[in-house]
């Protein structure tokens, strides 16, 4: 167990630094968390436009993202339409009042990613990057042998 102590250690550091690096956005524009990571994850996923897709990639409980979703919406920043091709599900996306705040947003981001990487070389940074797609392919296939949903 002790050699999962520094992964274990990284995440939960990983995640307050992140969390801290949106806290005055957040108040600025009465936002959640679970809003900005929304948005964000719409911006960087231009394919996935659903909620269910948020849920599932996020590992979000529905309940949760309908909620953060909701409050986007009556805020003016998100739209919800539905799919042309099923009418039950619902598409989001962009109004162009969110347009400004998602590019602060991913400016926050982007730093932040930067200032975790900052003591890497672009060498370390891609081994990294390979290290972790290799662990998640294998976790992924470990979970399909377990008839698990990826």
């Amino acid at each position: 167990m002790s050699h999962l102590i520094p992964v274990l250690a990284f995440v939960q550091h990983y995640k307050k630094f992140y969390t801290s690096q949106f806290e005055s956005a957040a108040v600025r524009h009465g936002l959640n968390q679970l809003e900005i990571d929304i948005l964000l994850f719409l911006h960087n996923n231009p394919d996935c436009r659903t909620a269910s897709d948020i849920c599932r990639y996020r590992g979000l409980a529905k309940s949760n993202v309908s909620k953060a979703v909701e409050h986007l919406r009556t805020m003016g920043l998100l739209t919800v339409s539905p799919a042309a091709d099923n009418r039950r599900q619902r598409m989001l996306g962009f109004t162009d009042a969110a347009a400004p705040l998602v590019q602060e947003l991913h400016a926050i981001q982007q730093a932040t990613t930067a200032a975790v990487t900052a003591d890497l070389t672009p060498a370390e940074a891609q081994a990294m990057q390979d290290y972790m797609a290799r662990m998640d392919a294998t976790l992924c296939r470990r979970l399909a042998e377990k008839g698990e949903n990826v």
